[in-house]
């Protein structure tokens, strides 16, 4: 059952219900919203950078404190959102891999790791293929290169990666398939392999799992509208790490999206602003301003956006969102989006390129992309919601009135402001 017939499915069955109180309860997180135990922690990753710079000082040939060093400051990345954390642990690293002539498989996964965070992805393939010809930790390599092949489109050899190391007792096989499944459009049985995952983690009682699994839980329930266990998986994530911010995050979009709550979803971003000062939060933040009819607000945030992303230091990462708020510089977004196609040629990678097409007046090159490397290769809403933004300018109104059946039925994971430019079709 594909992700969409999954969320007309759960749209139907809120439309029937009677209406309930809000799922979310500030009592719930607010005591997660204090940043004083999260600055304990950046203190004694700091001290721990420190121990083994000085550490490394003293021995410039002991490359393993280089990895010490690497895992503070990537760390201190999570921790803090400041960019020259993760730039240095992937510096610390090509160090490493340097002295030690390129000979060890964990060095290269390790630097591989960083380069995937970066949206580097054909640097992370290269990586990891170097350290499969090693041989060492080989099934190990092998899911990391399933995961990148993902991000570069190449999904025959990803399916091959899967069956490789296909195992249904182990979590990161499981987790892998439901990516897959996820891909293919199946988001009910995706779910259902993460459940089994969260199973196998909890049995473990590996605290680094349930972290992971759940916190993608609260992302996949929310895709198929069961906003309330959702909600649960962000809560999961919390007690676990009060200062997971991405559960944060997740709480606040049900706070905007499912309850109109603005109020309260700025209440939650105020914080997450103060303890980790990412570009991410004024996108959601812009989006809030919009809904409340407040435009001036809205754009002055996406130009702070723009600004904060588009620093050297981000490289690729923030492209994606950056194209789609370029509408005073077609030409720069066009330029955004080639470049991310190059670097992650994906569906949702080509709906950016033929959304900039359409920016760029050239419409009817836009509807080839979008039919060609679009159009039933991705479930995503968004980009189907790019899609039918092209099928309105090409003037196949038939097109866009299809489109806008299971659009609108994707109302909570587009959020509110798309929902309207979804009604004016």
């Amino acid at each position: 059952m594909n992700r969409l017939y999954m969320i007309l499915l759960s749209a139907i069955a809120l439309s029937c219900a009677s209406p309930e109180k809000p799922i979310t309860n500030p009592d719930d997180y607010s005591q997660y919203l204090n940043t004083s135990g999260e600055n304990e922690k950046i203190k004694l990753a700091e001290e721990e950078l420190t121990f083994w710079s000085g550490k490394f000082s003293e021995s410039p040939n002991q490359y393993a404190y280089l990895s010490k060093m690497a895992a503070a400051n990537n760390q201190l990345f999570d921790l803090t959102g400041d960019i020259k954390h993760l730039n240095n642990a992937r510096q610390n690293l090509r160090t490493a891999v340097e002295k030690t002539g390129g000979s060890s498989a964990p060095l290269f996964r390790a630097l591989a790791k960083t380069y995937i965070t970066h949206h580097q992805f054909r640097e992370a393939n290269d990586c990891l293929t170097k350290a499969d010809s090693l041989g060492e930790g080989h099934e190990a390599t092998q899911k990391m290169l399933f995961d990148v092949k993902m991000e570069l489109g190449e999904y025959d050899e990803a399916k091959r990666l899967l069956k490789s190391f296909q195992n249904e007792d182990d979590f990161h096989y499981l987790i892998r398939y439901a990516k897959w499944l996820d891909y293919e459009g199946d988001t009910e049985a995706a779910v259902a392999q993460l459940e089994l995952a969260k199973a196998k983690a909890e049995l473990m009682k590996n605290e680094g799992l349930r972290l992971w699994i759940y916190s993608n839980l609260g992302d996949f329930y929310g895709h198929i509208g069961k906003i309330e266990k959702s909600y649960e998986h962000y809560l999961k994530t919390l007690e676990i790490d009060p200062h997971y911010h991405y559960a944060l995050k997740g709480i606040a979009w049900i706070n905007f999206s499912h309850e109109k709550n603005t109020a309260e979803a700025s209440r939650i971003l105020a914080a997450l602003e103060q303890a980790h000062p990412v570009p991410d939060y004024l996108l959601l933040r812009s989006e809030i301003a919009d809904f409340n009819g407040d435009i001036e607000q809205r754009e002055d945030l996406e130009k702070t956006f723009i600004k904060l992303a588009s620093n050297p230091a981000y490289g690729d990462m923030y492209n994606a969102y950056l194209v789609s708020l370029m509408e005073t510089n077609p030409a720069k977004a066009l330029e955004l989006a080639q470049r991310e196609v190059i670097n992650r040629p994906t569906p949702q990678s080509y709906q950016l390129l033929a959304s900039a097409y359409l920016l760029n007046d050239q419409k009817e090159k836009a509807l080839n992309v979008a039919e060609k490397e679009v159009l039933e290769k991705t479930f995503e809403p968004k980009s189907l919601l790019a899609v039918a933004e092209i099928y309105e300018a090409n003037g196949k109104t038939s097109k866009v009135a299809e489109l806008k059946k299971e659009l609108m039925n994707a109302a909570y994971e587009l959020g509110p402001v798309v929902e309207r430019r979804v009604n004016q079709f």
